[in-house]
């Protein structure tokens, strides 16, 4: 039995605008009167969530660029910490690094975060939605495997219960069974969502075809024998492109690639 397992953030939907939005709102709560730097110090809301954009395009590049750095929940704080004190960071071994010196209450963060997230659903679902871009493409590669068939699943870091609602003609187009989305409560890492899938479904691990952005999620994957692809267009640098060629992990460039590739590496 032959599974696709894909990642949600970065692969399907460009979320990491929504994770901004929410991590910024919780990171100004978390500070009060102390955070003035990033954007001003001013929370972001539905109504100036375009002009905010616009306004602070350096921060928003900054995020972008350091985005490709996230591994852990947290890590979205250690974004907003970098950013507010101009930290310059290379690569992912100086984000790790800067990362495990803060003295933080993650828990307490993790909180506000979820709070935060839970309190803009409830105000409208369907304008949260479309805070970030989908990939359209990657979409229509699912809808096809669908018809076809093949056996997908999600394997996320975030909580199930939070993306499962956008599994809906509506707003990605397809739906998804919420026992088929593997999440953040099956392990840190994804290596422990890929053995969380083989074991329910009765595969095994070189039947296991996981996509993801985050080459840190990859690597650590690939030595169980699933067979893993890194997808381009989400938010991995060159230089982890390039790493990934180096591990002999495939890349895959653009979205308009993701059916075409694995439907050649499935069949």
């Amino acid at each position: 039995m032959k599974i696709l397992a894909v990642d949600y953030d970065g692969v399907i939907s460009g979320s990491a605008l929504k994770s901004l939005f929410t991590s910024h709102n919780a990171y100004c709560k978390y500070f009060g009167s102390e955070v003035k730097k990033n954007f001003g110090g001013e929370l972001f809301t539905f109504n100036n969530w375009e002009e905010m954009q616009k306004k602070y395009k350096k921060e928003m590049d900054d995020y972008r660029r350091l985005r490709s750095y996230i591994e852990l929940p947290g890590d979205f704080f250690a974004i907003l910490k970098i950013t507010e004190e101009q930290v310059q960071i290379k690569d992912q071994q100086e984000f790790i690094a800067y990362r495990n010196q803060l003295q933080f209450d993650y828990h307490f963060f993790r909180e506000l975060f979820f709070k935060e997230k839970e309190k803009w659903q409830e105000k409208s679902f369907r304008k949260w939605f479309f805070l970030s871009p989908v990939f359209k493409e990657v979409i229509k590669g699912i809808q096809r495997f669908t018809k076809e068939g093949q056996k997908i699943v999600i394997a996320t870091s975030n909580l199930g219960e939070a993306i499962h609602r956008a599994f809906r003609p509506e707003y990605l187009g397809f739906k998804m069974d919420i026992e088929d989305i593997f999440d953040k409560n099956f392990g840190k890492h994804k290596a422990e969502h890929m053995q969380a899938i083989a074991k329910k479904y009765g595969a095994k691990l070189n039947e296991i075809y996981f996509i993801d952005d985050q080459l840190s999620y990859l690597k650590g994957t690939d030595v169980l024998g699933v067979n893993v692809f890194l997808a381009g267009w989400g938010y991995c640098t060159e230089s982890q492109k390039e790493e990934a060629k180096k591990e002999k992990i495939t890349v895959i460039e653009e979205e308009k690639d993701f059916y075409p590739v694995l439907k050649k590496a499935l069949s």
